[in-house]
């Protein structure tokens, strides 16, 4: 269950930004040949596309964990929008294909969806297989493939889209 606060719900409400219908979840799935995770299917079927605009009282900061070899570090993210799904078909297709993207493709691998972005080019990803399918995981723009210089990791955010939405926090100086 989401826990999403009034100020969030009445900007939402105001917005009126589009809600996913069951052929937008279909046309996601059928063309990525995958299966969207139930909790990130109803936050976009019941509360939309969102935009998270610097309003006061907008809970739009997540922490995540880089796990390094040696180390652990923590970090803040935010989030400012969810993708349409023509938006998170095409930032996958750019993202892990070689051949569709640019010289930097892939940017992480294949079995990560990009679900929704944050203030600069950084995306949210949506874990799509294996044990863990549906963890939230944070990755940051770099202009190197996957595997290569500094581009070398993902950001655990959450293990599940309502653990994600739930635990988002307003900005902290």
């Amino acid at each position: 269950m989401f826990q999403i606060s009034e100020v969030m719900l009445a900007r939402w409400q105001k917005e009126d930004e589009p809600k996913a219908t069951a052929s937008d979840i279909k046309l996601i799935e059928s063309s990525l040949g995958i299966k969207l995770p139930v909790p990130y299917v109803e936050f976009v079927s019941q509360y939309g596309f969102v935009m998270f605009n610097d309003v006061p009282g907008m809970c739009d900061q997540f922490s995540y964990t880089i796990t390094y070899p040696d180390r652990l570090e923590a970090h803040e993210g935010n989030i400012a929008y969810v993708m349409q799904p023509d938006r998170v078909i095409q930032s996958y297709n750019i993202a892990t294909d070689p051949d569709y993207g640019e010289e930097w493709s892939p940017c992480f691998p294949r079995n990560y969806l990009p679900i929704a972005g944050d203030a600069g080019q950084g995306l949210i990803l949506l874990e799509l297989d294996g044990d863990h399918q549906g963890r939230i995981w944070y990755w940051t723009e770099k202009q190197w493939p996957w595997g290569e210089e500094d581009n070398t990791w993902l950001g655990f955010v959450a293990e599940n889209f309502y653990d994600f939405i739930n635990n988002l926090h307003p900005y902290r100086d």
